[in-house]
């Protein structure tokens, strides 16, 4: 009798979990990413081959890719939620924080956003190719649990992703391995490279055949074509914490905070590692 209390007990058990974990599925939702400002040119593809021309307020999410042209930059906020876009349009604003290029067309959207800390932005530098492999959010009681992985095919991003709970996920991909971040601004090169101008990142590439794992910090470099890490000048770093300044400064007036609503805003930053393992980005 007691091993029958024991297993009805046990069943009922296994049976919640079961119920728990399909709930937590199901509650998952696809984020948004929403192209914010175009410098230049750029299209977009669902995953069919069949491009179409990028525009701001166009909205992304799993499965699709997008190209920049030659002297042009994409940037992209990511949340569970679209920002809204004006028709408002400009000339000549920064790649980079450094770099003017004037006469490129630029539309902002409406000013009066969140503070910096709060969005998780990410900019296509020129010719760059980049896929979003998955993007969702699910709710966990207190908590937002996100997972983002991006397919950088080609080019260069940079990153800053600051709002991500502890149980959420950021990983980029490359064609030779795979890269860890949270609460880091960083850029990632589809050949390897990586600089991290602030918070940490894991990052492991297949050289010469064998598995490189290293751990960059704040002001650190590594070289794919050595597999060695190296530390930024005084001056360099000061300039790309200047540029991310820059990149941030510029979403920030362009994205509304009632249409973010739904992120949950009482996380914090968190500027802990993960540990990967190596997996190249075209599997």
């Amino acid at each position: 009798m007691k091993h029958m209390k024991y297993f009805a007990s046990t069943a009922v058990g296994i049976a919640v979990l079961a119920f728990a974990t399909i709930a937590s599925a199901q509650s998952a939702t696809q984020g948004i990413a929403t192209v914010v400002r175009i410098q230049g040119t750029a299209r977009y593809s669902t995953g069919d081959n069949v491009w179409h021309t990028l525009t701001t307020g166009t909205t992304l999410g799993a499965d699709d890719v997008v190209q920049t042209a030659a002297s042009s930059t994409v940037d992209l906020v990511l949340g569970d939620k679209a920002v809204r876009v004006n028709s408002q349009a400009g000339a000549g604003s920064l790649i980079g924080g450094t770099v003017n290029i004037a006469g490129l067309p630029v539309t902002p959207i409406s000013a009066g956003g969140l503070a910096a800390p709060q969005q998780n932005i990410v900019r296509l530098l020129p010719d760059t190719e980049l896929a979003i492999d998955t993007f969702t959010y699910s709710q966990t009681g207190a908590d937002t649990v996100s997972d983002t992985e991006l397919n950088l095919k080609a080019g260069k991003i940079f990153g800053n992703v600051k709002k991500i709970s502890a149980a959420s996920k950021f990983i980029v991909k490359t064609p030779t391995g795979v890269a860890g971040i949270r609460g880091t601004s960083v850029y990632f090169g589809a050949d390897g490279s990586a600089t991290v101008v602030d918070g940490s990142a894991v990052i492991s590439e297949i050289i010469n055949g064998a598995t490189v794992t290293v751990t960059l910090t704040e002001g650190q470099s590594f070289d794919p074509a050595t597999g060695q890490v190296s530390n930024l000048s005084s001056a360099a770093d000061a300039i790309e914490n200047n540029n991310v300044a820059s990149i941030i400064s510029s979403v920030n007036g362009d994205v509304t905070l009632s249409q973010l609503s739904n992120v949950n805003t009482a996380v914090s930053v968190d500027v802990t590692t993960i540990h990967i393992s190596p997996k190249a980005g075209t599997d």
